[in-house]
């Protein structure tokens, strides 16, 4: 099979068979793990990420659930590791139902030949191998295209943004370009060179061998100065020839230059002035050719140093490097620190540039050929996603078997974990933040945000204080919902219906109901096991059994639906609703799947996250049925309901503040009149007083008309502190009213906050939810589907023209030059 041993898990309870299936594909080359528990199984098949096992080989009778619900979490874990069932040789009945529930690859019967078992492993190998492939195939496109689209998309907003600039600018460069050429040149003809300066500063003897000696010399210095004044910026030396030079200054009428005329010290000046003049048009030549007109102004000018050295970006671009490849010449010689850096802003390299002292070392030391790290950007820190690990089983066989007339066992419930109070039941790791990077060039490196995993604590759990454990305060069965909420549930058991005599129930716990739930009552919980279900209200945050049926009734539920039949009923579910007979006009919502593959879909609205099976579809005198597929109607029902709530709990919240505020407005007023019969009481016993000190004189003086003038003065002023005491315990009464009117109203308001935090943390549940799994756009149906039954999809539709029997309908999309394209197609099965 290759160089290496592919892997494979094999599950069987039997020891014989066990052994002699491993041995025999040990034999043909596979590297055979073998397990006897389901549970042991999918957990190794979970965490092997890094090397994938290529097939899973399970038998279809096992303990704890069947080899077609293993298979079909197989599925869900590693969809690309083959599945393989073990079936008995006399039910073929079990090889559909798998075929339809997990999309097993292969199947062998029991008891099985030895080259039977290494053909059909070696063709699941094979195929696996072709799903890896289509896979990188298919990560590499999407890189491509994805890399391709944030390339054109940076190209666009970069043009968009710069263009108008650029073409503004490059008028405005072309007209400096030319002021400064011209002002170059005139501040050269406006020079005065003097030879005779020159030479009375050189001490050269006026005679005519030390001119011309002198001239030559001038000549060659002019030359070599100009060469490398310029050599930075154009190749080529200045070419200086003394005929060509003369000629300039003085031709005769046949272009001849008169070889017998003296050459005079003007003569020798008008030479230099026509040097500087040479040299400068050839600079200025040289920038007109750079800016000249149908350039966009924004080509990339080389630097003089680039012949001599070479930088290189990290492919994260968080290091530049620099090294020298050509020794230095006349031309260039060795840089300064001013260059290098000159050199870095050329290349765009601005960040965690090498300090200056750190590149003069460099410079100066004995190994500058040597590759440094010129500049260091900051790597990014990736953030860490929270995690749950959890104590007890969170998924365990349902509460009852189902039998094959569609009835559901009771005795027959599995394994269900149980804990003691004080019990751990999850532990939670907070997400760790990470850190945006930048690169050399400036630009900053993203990280994202890490999740923060919904870790609620429901009735019979408690959190701790750190909000990082969750523990159990009572015995009972620990359950998680489908929003992440961790409970401890007893069970209650009802031995007959749910009716008049039992009243509605409300129990934070699992429900076991021996008879029926009665038309009108309803039923709240965690799992709720019943025998049928007629016209009732149920809500239940786990799984629901019906063994018979469910008419008329309104079903919500987290977990798994199981029933033999729907009638007229609205549903609405997290997980997938498990139909063994028929579906008839009914509303059903489903996050999961509906599977009813050998049952019958009759004048219903159906709309599954992941996708319907179904046996048939519709009938001849039926209204069609309306059927969505890969879209979930269901969260964004309970999205709308939510946000819905949190309006009318925003505005209950802003009634209750207008109404503290209005409220708080009169006790404040009732200060104010508090303030004003105190201070009547407190002038009243000053008044009061002041007679009292005077009555004692007014005795002696035996005043008998003043004395009782001042003795009515006091009683006035008693009567009326008594009055301003009255009022003030009538406006204590009223503070003591509103006082409590204020705290009733900030409890409630306290409840509503409470309430609208519980939405949004239920908007963060749903959230995280829906992201779990992808939408399945696709219908099968292992019976007919009927004329104008519709089937709609997450972009598309589709109505059916004519019966179909045994087909697979589906959404499929495809990118054609970076746009996707939606189409509904119908295959056979």
């Amino acid at each position: 099979m290759g160089q290496y041993k592919p892997k494979l898990i094999l599950l069987e309870s039997n020891d014989l068979v066990r052994d002699h299936a491993k041995s025999i594909l040990i034999r043909a080359g596979w590297d055979v793990f073998c397990h006897q528990v389901s549970k042991d199984a999918l957990d190794m098949l979970e965490q092997s990420r890094e090397y994938l096992f290529a097939l899973f080989i399970s038998n279809f009778k096992l303990p704890e659930m069947e080899g077609d619900d293993i298979l079909e979490k197989v599925k869900s874990i590693s969809p690309v590791t083959q599945r393989m069932l073990i079936v008995p040789a006399d039910r073929a009945d079990i090889l559909i139902n798998a075929v339809n529930k997990a999309e097993i690859h292969a199947c062998i019967t029991f008891p099985f030949k030895d080259e039977d078992l290494i053909a059909q492993a070696g063709n699941c190998f094979k195929q696996f191998k072709m799903t890896l492939k289509r896979q990188r195939l298919k990560r590499v496109t999407a890189h491509q295209n994805k890399q391709m689209l944030e390339i054109a998309q940076k190209l666009k907003k970069k043009d968009d943004t710069y263009k108008e600039l650029i073409e503004g600018k490059k008028e405005k460069k072309l007209t400096l370009a030319s002021k400064i050429g011209k002002a170059e040149r005139q501040k050269i003809c406006d020079m005065s060179v003097s030879l005779a300066g020159m030479l009375e500063k050189k001490e050269v003897n006026p005679l005519p061998n030390a001119f011309y000696n002198e001239f030559l010399s001038l000549c060659t210095t002019i030359q070599d100065l100009f060469t490398k004044a310029i050599s930075r910026r154009q190749p080529e030396p200045v070419p200086l020839n003394l005929e060509d030079i003369l000629g300039r200054i003085r031709k005769t009428a046949d272009g001849t230059l008169p070889k017998d005329e003296p050459v005079s010290s003007g003569l020798m000046e008008k030479i230099l002035n026509s040097v500087f003049m040479q040299s400068m048009e050839m600079t200025h030549q040289d920038r007109k050719d750079r800016t000249e007109p149908g350039s966009t102004g924004t080509e990339k000018v080389d630097h003089f140093l680039d012949p001599y050295f070479k930088i290189t970006v990290s492919d994260d671009r968080t290091k530049a490097y620099i090294e020298k490849i050509k020794e230095f010449d006349d031309n260039c010689p060795v840089p300064t620190v001013k260059d290098i850096l000159a050199l870095l802003r050329e290349k765009q390299l601005v960040y965690g540039i090498l300090d200056d002292d750190g590149i003069q070392i460099w410079i100066s030391s004995s190994s500058f050929a040597e590759k440094i790290v010129i500049a260091q950007g900051e790597k990014p820190v990736y953030g860490q996603d929270g995690k749950i690990e959890y104590h007890f089983k969170t998924n365990f066989t349902n509460p009852g078997k189902i039998n094959e007339d569609g009835t559901i066992d009771f005795r027959e419930r599995g394994d269900i974990p149980y804990v003691l109070k004080g019990a751990l039941l999850a532990e939670k790791t907070p997400p760790k933040q990470g850190r945006a990077g930048i690169t050399v060039t400036g630009a900053p490196i993203t990280v994202d945000e890490p999740v923060d995993p919904v870790f609620l604590a429901g009735s019979g759990a408690e959190l701790s204080e750190d909000k990082l454990s969750i523990c159990a305060v009572l015995d009972g069965q620990p359950h998680r919902d489908a929003l992440g909420t961790i409970s401890i549930n007893p069970d209650l058991i009802i031995p007959g219906d749910i009716d008049f005599e039992t009243g509605n129930i409300d129990f934070k716990g699992n429900i076991i109901v021996k008879g029926m739930v009665r038309e009108g009552f309803s039923v709240k919980g965690i799992n709720l096991t019943a025998k049928e279900i007629e016209g009732a209200f149920i809500n239940i945050s786990g799984d629901l059994n019906v063994s018979a049926g469910i008419t008329d009734s309104k079903i919500s539920a987290h977990g798994h639906i199981y029933a033999k039949y729907v009638n007229h009923s609205t549903i609405m579910g997290f997980q997938d609703l498990v139909i063994q007979k028929e579906i008839i006009d009914s509303d059903i919502l489903l996050s999961g799947s509906c599977k009813n593959p050998t049952g019958h879909i009759i004048s219903s609205r159906i709309c599954a996250k992941l996708g319907i099976e179904a046996g048939k579809i519709g009938t001849s005198s039926s209204a069609p049925c309306k059927l969505k597929i890969g879209v979930d109607n269901h969260i964004e029902t309970l999205k709308k309901q939510i946000n819905e709530a949190m309006e009318g709990s925003l505005k209950k919240t802003g009634v209750l503040k207008s109404e503290i505020r209005k409220l708080e407005d009169q006790d404040q007023a009732l200060y104010r009149e508090i303030s004003e019969k105190a201070h009547i009481q407190d002038r009243t016993q000053l008044e009061i007083k002041e007679l009292k000190k005077a009555l004692p004189d007014l005795q002696k003086s035996n005043d008998i008309i003043k004395l009782q003038e001042a003795t009515h003065e006091v009683r006035k002023l008693l009567d009326r502190a008594k009055a301003a005491e009255k009022a003030l315990n009538v406006i204590f009464d009223t503070q003591d009213k509103l006082a409590n009117q204020i705290e009733q109203l900030k409890t409630e308001m306290g409840r509503t906050e409470e309430q609208n935090k519980a939405h949004m943390m239920e908007q963060q549940a749903l959230a995280s939810f829906s992201k779990k799994e992808l939408p399945v756009p696709v219908l099968t149906v292992t019976g007919i589907i009927t004329t104008d039954n519709h089937v709609k999809g997450p972009h598309t539709s589709i109505m059916l023209k004519e019966n179909r029997s045994r087909c697979r309908i589906q959404e499929i999309t495809t990118n054609e030059n970076g746009m996707n394209y939606h189409e509904m197609i119908i295959s056979d099965l």
